[in-house]
């Protein structure tokens, strides 16, 4: 195809260009390769009705030239709509590997709802990846910004990200909720059984009410606790009241140490907790 040298004025990039994330390093890197070598990669372009060009790949190479206070940019103008666009920006995009998983996932969802693809096979057929990977790569991104959370991102393992991933989108996001809620304590001794646990209840997800799969949920989470040695936390609550919690052969012991220094304490056998987390849930839903 004929490269033509478009000015930098004329270039926007593309509101569906999947890179979300622009590296400083790869900018200063073509910089660098530009002042020494004056090489530059071309951008793939295509034109629109105001005679500006949408940048669908390159949009990294053209920051660099903004910076570099260039002119022009060395192109390749597809002739092609909106839509043709999109999934020639997901086949160069996705035989990339800086882009990340969950960048790929993100667009690959993208161009299902906007009708590039129909399902996940066309895609598949069309990008020339296994359906697996495609499936992996919505399930990072239908999760990316549960990593966001510092106190998540150790426990969310490639396991674990699998089976939320494969759960509908308010259990999953319910189920986050729940996980993020926890004391760090608790998470680290729920770890280690977290995709077993999560995997359990996978179908059940699809066939039950949400609250149903949530009590299912909770009950695993507190065996799981109750099955783990003796431990203990303490933590300040909103109310300024510190709780202590205390699993202390049997039973679970409950100290509150309240603003007033007053002093309460609650002992729970373990066999009761179950029942006695339901019953609160009741009072906070």
């Amino acid at each position: 195809m004929e490269i033509k040298w478009i000015p930098i004025s004329l270039l926007k990039i593309a509101d569906y260009n999947p890179r979300e994330a622009r590296s400083p390093e790869v900018i200063q890197s073509i910089i660098e390769t530009y002042n020494s070598k004056k090489l530059i990669k071309p951008l793939l372009v295509r034109k629109t009705e105001d005679g500006e060009y949408e940048v669908f790949d390159g949009g990294t190479r053209l920051e660099a030239l903004k910076i570099l206070n260039i002119n022009e940019a060395p192109c390749i103008i597809y002739n092609c709509n909106r839509k043709e666009a999109i999934e020639i920006a997901a086949i160069v995009h996705t035989n990339r590997e800086e882009l990340t998983p969950a960048e790929k996932g993100k667009f690959i969802m993208r161009c299902i709802n906007e009708g590039i693809w129909k399902n996940v096979e066309e895609a598949a057929k069309a990008l020339g990846f296994s359906k697996d990977t495609i499936y992996d790569w919505i399930r990072e991104a239908k999760i990316y910004q549960v990593t966001m959370n510092s106190k998540l991102r150790n426990l969310l393992n490639r396991d674990v990200k699998k089976a939320l991933g494969s759960m509908p989108k308010p259990v999953r996001e319910k189920i986050i909720d729940e996980l993020a809620s926890l004391p760090e304590e608790i998470i680290e001794k729920i770890k280690k059984e977290l995709p077993k646990t999560l995997n359990e209840i996978v179908e059940r997800s699809y066939e039950s009410e949400l609250d149903e799969v949530l009590t299912e949920f909770r009950e695993k989470i507190s065996k799981i606790i109750e099955a783990s040695p003796d431990y203990s936390i303490k933590f300040k609550a909103s109310s300024g009241s510190i709780y202590q919690i205390d699993k202390v052969e049997n039973n679970i012991v409950i100290t509150i140490f309240a603003r007033n220094s007053s002093t309460h304490q609650l002992t729970i056998p373990s066999i009761d907790l179950r029942e006695f987390v339901r019953k609160l849930s009741r009072l906070i839903e």
